[in-house]
């Protein structure tokens, strides 16, 4: 019985002394811009293009896409044949983006940026989410 007390007491103590330690982590890392001006996150979304558009076209369409209630920016790039848009995911979609793309005569898919080859991150982006708002929520400034 006093072995568990022990283990018991041990476990509970390591415990607090990494909250504590998490709790000054938190507190002593500088706030990013974001956070500290409280902005909403935005997305990104590129699209591919089934053809090129011409110069007056992709000005045209990226004066529309900025244009849209929700869309921060637009980037058309001919040569690449990609519209790239970042947007607050609440107060527009990426559907009605895709639909103001293929009022131009072009047929646009998504790229999937988790498709692609090459090095990626081990670590779930669910995770990474989970310590970044644990920060968030133990930062007192």
């Amino acid at each position: 019985m006093k072995t568990l007390l022990k283990v018991t007491k041990a476990v509970c103590l390591t415990v607090g002394v990494l909250f504590v330690a998490f709790v000054v982590y938190a507190n002593l890392e500088e706030p990013s811009l974001s956070d500290k001006l409280n902005l909403k996150p935005i997305q990104l979304v590129v699209f591919n293009l089934s053809k090129p558009l011409s110069t007056s076209d992709s000005t045209s369409l990226a004066s529309s896409l900025e244009g849209t209630l929700g869309v921060t920016a637009a980037t058309v790039n001919p040569k690449s044949q990609t519209v790239s848009v970042t947007y607050h995911a609440d107060e527009v979609n990426e559907e009605t983006l895709k639909q103001k793309v293929e009022r131009f005569p072009v047929s646009a898919t998504k790229l999937e940026f988790s498709q692609m080859d090459g090095p990626k991150c081990p670590i779930p982006m669910s995770y990474i989410d989970f310590v970044l708002d644990a920060k968030k929520a133990l930062c007192f400034r």
